[in-house]
């Protein structure tokens, strides 16, 4: 073990790239830069870390704009649409790529409610602190990725993001832990829910029944936790699904109500327009 952490310099991390098939990868936003294919919007299937440690950048994230400077953390989550808007010259960090099958393996401990603050608060601050405490991170996981010939290299792996995952998330105290688990498991369900099904169910309803709830006690819940209700989470998830379309796919108005199982294209236009301010058609055309 001393001899593994000896090779470990917090002043040079590794500027290579390593996976693990699809799972994992660590690479830096140097190899990210080069590639065109992140000048255009995608829609991300990773989840995927950033660690700017120096000059800055203009991204948007799910359709909103975002100045990362150094040394900031950028945490994109699947399901997320990004946009890179460019980059100083002298951009420097490192990445970190998670598959959603590799996150179900670990089986994080309140990760989706961590998905959701994530997902709306992409872009953080970092300390001194918590800088040199990622940068110890994510040097020991890239040693251990490369280490190829370990047979338990993939279950070390699991392990140190476990470590990682759990010193990172604020614990509550054993009363408040006692008090919260069963909160959260149905705030962290409706999230789930709320992915599986947003195109297809709008009805908050649809989530307390499957939930064996009330509506109105999953409204409560979800507010308490998050600050919206659970009729707002439904309604940005579909809404920033439209926008998405609108801007960058050719599908016409119709085809994109079809797709969100609005029962016509009226009725999709006034939901649209309740929500944003403005029409499908004048959205698409504004862009």
């Amino acid at each position: 073990m001393k001899r593994f952490f000896n090779h470990i310099d917090l002043d040079r991390i590794p500027m290579d790239s390593v996976a693990i098939d699809d799972d994992l990868k660590l690479f830096t936003i140097d190899n990210l830069a080069d590639k065109s294919i992140y000048n255009e919007p995608r829609k991300l299937t990773h989840a995927v870390i950033v660690m700017c440690t120096s000059g800055h950048c203009r991204l948007k994230i799910n359709l909103k704009e975002y100045e990362v400077e150094s040394p900031q953390l950028i945490t994109l989550m699947p399901g997320q649409i990004i946009e890179p808007m460019g980059h100083s010259h002298n951009i420097k960090g490192y990445a970190i790529s998670l598959s959603k099958r590799f996150i179900d393996i670990l089986n994080l401990p309140g990760w989706q409610r961590q998905y959701m603050v994530m997902y709306n608060n992409p872009v953080v601050d970092i300390d001194s602190d918590k800088l040199t405490a990622i940068h110890f991170f994510y040097a020991i996981l890239y040693r251990a990725a490369e280490n190829t010939a370990n047979p338990f290299r993939l279950q070390v792996i699991e392990n140190l993001i476990r470590v990682f995952y759990y010193g990172g998330v604020s614990s509550l105290d054993s009363k408040q832990r006692d008090e919260h688990i069963y909160k959260n498991s149905v705030v962290e369900r409706f999230f789930e829910l709320v992915q599986e099904h947003y195109r297809d169910e709008r009805l908050i309803g649809f989530y307390a029944d499957r939930l064996c709830i009330t509506p109105k006690y999953l409204s409560k819940l979800v507010k308490e936790h998050t600050g919206r209700s659970a009729g707002e989470w439904i309604e940005s998830h579909v809404i920033l699904e439209a926008r998405a379309l609108l801007q960058s796919s050719d599908m016409t108005i119709q085809q994109i109500a079809t797709s969100l199982n609005f029962p016509n294209q009226s009725f999709f236009g006034k939901y649209f327009k309740r929500a944003t301010g403005l029409s499908p058609k004048q959205y698409r055309q504004s862009k």
